[in-house]
């Protein structure tokens, strides 16, 4: 019997024992012991990181394409570049992080609490900041084949119609626009949530990336909803329908399938590696660290896996495919001697092609939350209190287990997937697009920086009920970048992100928070109300805000933009509309990096549509 069908039958045997017992507390210590070894037993991970021996056989032939990261868009591409039928295209990818992408708390949507700053996370933290109180920001990034989309919060939002036609007709990124991206978005797509039926011209059925409503909604997350009608705001049950304006309050669509996240490495790469046609390899373990050139053209990759430096030779005419995001492909190119002069001379790196765009332009969702605690009378109503034992860090085994045996419940939740798109004072009065995203969540903020409420919530013993509304300036002005640490290739890179450098990023989550607190006052919480814990009654004025905003502003975890795309003879394009490093030939960046704006929704869509419009253009160049 394998160990999966194992699993449900412990449970059972912990349950019945744990009955069978006097005392309650120790029936639900034996529950919940045979819980969690029913999941471990269940989840039967391989070694997690590729040996020397392996990639010194990866290193014996020739590659068409090599892919330098595995996440959310290197996966794809693995996947579409190997799947013609009769193809014989070889391709290697590798990842720096791990194969540890079936873990239990990666499968289950609420185990994000434990993937935020563990082994899977990169756990940047930016530096230089001017506007954050001088705090560096913490910054999640996958460190895992699935990349971000197996620890980010798996809402799938694209933005609107305005944001692609905005690439093509401001940034010269010509066959980018709406009518362009839309098939690809739809392509992938497998959309479970009946939006297809109704709208099948902006939803896609039958693809790789199931895309569902969370099978949980909690009361508070009910109310929400009512309280933004009471106030006035339009709903919107649909914000990927790009016939209609993005505004509006409801349920935002998650990457699920019944009730499990959905990432790029289960959804796209492990059916690639399970087909043994395909001549597909994964380094994982492989950290990159520069990709070979002679004169203008990549012939190769560098990279170190199990302690020993290896590399990574191309085929005629095959193609370096960079695809480690908006923080790791700045890096690598300029740690192969691509990018701005000055610091590449700085770091001691000859310089091969000077390109002054390579790590600028970063763009993340700065944000800020306006929390209040519930009273007494209704302990037990947020989903803090439904996942926990109560004066414990265990978890309750009555979630645990209706997620396993049924996969719905509070478990399902990454704990944010109410909320809405709204236009604020701090819009500009020609924009066509709100500026405001609102998530709701069901749960008390622990400290004023909502990504230290994610992490801190894990050691919490006794954790008060209640809501909180977290404010993302969605389409911000702000603008950061990356920059070398130095030319070695295991330091992490600066990460400056500029947070509230324009003045309208603070003014959009300023007013965010007032309407936070509008939403709060609606008859629809009345008995659900008590002390507003985050900023408090006490700050109110623009200035009083602003500091606070300053003092807890926190990442939204949409990094992009740094190896911009763009038309030729612009100072600042890296990459062209079919997304050749400017000056070189055998090389693309293919990721989040390459958006020369970010759209107003989460970046893991568009990453996903990033990479499949790659796939299409390399694959037409191979056959030309």
């Amino acid at each position: 019997m394998e160990a999966r069908a194992v699993a449900p039958a412990l449970l059972v045997v912990a349950l019945s024992v744990g009955i069978s017992h006097v005392s309650t507390w120790f029936a639900v210590a034996v529950l919940v012991g045979g819980i969690l070894f029913g999941l471990l037993l269940g989840y039967m991970p391989k070694k997690h990181f590729s040996t020397a021996a392996e990639a010194a056989d990866a290193t014996r032939q020739q590659w068409d394409y090599i892919i330098v990261g595995g996440g959310t868009a290197g996966c794809l591409l693995a996947n579409r570049l190997t799947s013609t039928k009769g193809n014989n295209t070889r391709v290697l990818v590798l990842e720096a992080g791990s194969n540890d992408y079936n873990h239990p708390m990666v499968r289950i949507p609420a185990g994000v609490l434990k993937l935020f700053q563990g082994d899977k996370d990169w756990n940047f933290t930016s530096v230089n900041e001017t506007k954050t109180s001088g705090r560096g920001i913490y910054l999640c990034r996958g460190k895992v084949l699935g990349g971000s989309s197996a620890l980010n919060v798996a809402l799938y939002t694209r933005g609107d119609k305005h944001d692609y036609d905005a690439w093509e007709t401001e940034f010269g990124c010509v066959g980018w626009g709406a009518k362009d991206v839309l098939p690809l978005f739809m392509r992938t797509e497998d959309d479970r949530t009946g939006h297809a039926v109704k709208t099948p011209r902006h939803h896609g059925i039958g693809g790789e990336w199931p895309v569902e409503h969370v099978r949980y909604q909690n009361p508070l997350s009910k109310l929400f909803l009512q309280a933004c009608k009471q106030a006035g705001l339009p709903m919107n049950d649909d914000f990927n329908d790009w016939s209609r304006k993005q505004e509006g309050a409801g349920r935002f669509p998650v990457s699920s399938h019944r009730g499990v996240r959905v990432h790029a490495a289960s959804a796209l790469l492990a059916p690639a590696l399970a087909d043994s046609k395909r001549q597909l390899r994964v380094l994982t373990g492989a950290l990159v660290r520069k990709i070979i050139l002679d004169k203008n053209a990549a012939k190769g990759v560098q990279f170190a896996a199990d302690g020993v430096v290896h590399i990574a030779r191309l085929a005629p005419d095959g193609e370096v495919l960079l695809a480690g995001g908006a923080v790791h492909s700045p890096q690598i190119l300029m740690l192969s001697g691509i990018g701005p002069k000055e610091q590449l001379e700085q770091n001691g790196i000859e310089v091969l092609q000077d390109l002054a765009g390579v790590g600028e332009n970063l763009q993340d969702h700065p944000a800020a939350v306006v929390s209040f605690e519930c009273p007494n009378n209704k302990r037990g109503i947020s989903v803090t209190s439904k996942i926990r034992i109560p004066g414990t860090t265990l978890p309750h085994p009555a979630p645990v287990l209706e997620w396993l045996l049924q996969k719905t419940g509070p478990l399902c939740s990454t704990g944010c997937d109410h909320g809405g798109f709204f236009r604020t004072s701090a819009n500009p009065a020609d924009c066509s697009s709100p500026d405001l995203q609102m998530r709701f969540l069901a749960a008390r903020a622990v400290t004023a920086d909502g990504m230290g409420s994610f992490t801190k919530f894990r050691d919490m013993t006794d954790h008060p009920d209640g809501f909180s509304f977290q404010s993302i300036a969605v389409r911000p002005k702000s603008r950061g970048r990356v920059l070398l640490a130095s030319s070695d290739p295991d330091a992490k890179p600066l990460i400056e992100t500029n947070y509230l450098s324009a003045e309208q990023d603070f003014a959009t989550i300023r007013e965010g928070i007032r309407l936070g607190r509008k939403l709060a006052q609606q008859p629809a919480f009345k008995d659900f109300l008590g002390p507003e814990v985050f900023p408090g009654t006490h700050v109110q004025s623009d200035k009083e805000l602003d500091a606070y905003i300053s003092d807890s502003a926190h990442t939204a975890n949409a990094i992009v933009g740094t190896c911009r795309m763009g038309p030729a003879g612009d100072s600042k394009t890296v990459v062209d509309p079919n997304m050749r490093v400017v000056g070189m030939t055998g090389l693309r960046v293919c990721d989040a990096s390459i958006m020369p704006k970010l759209p107003g929704g989460q970046s893991g869509a568009c990453t996903v549509m990033i990479a499949e419009r790659a796939a299409e253009i390399v694959l037409q160049s191979r056959c030309k």
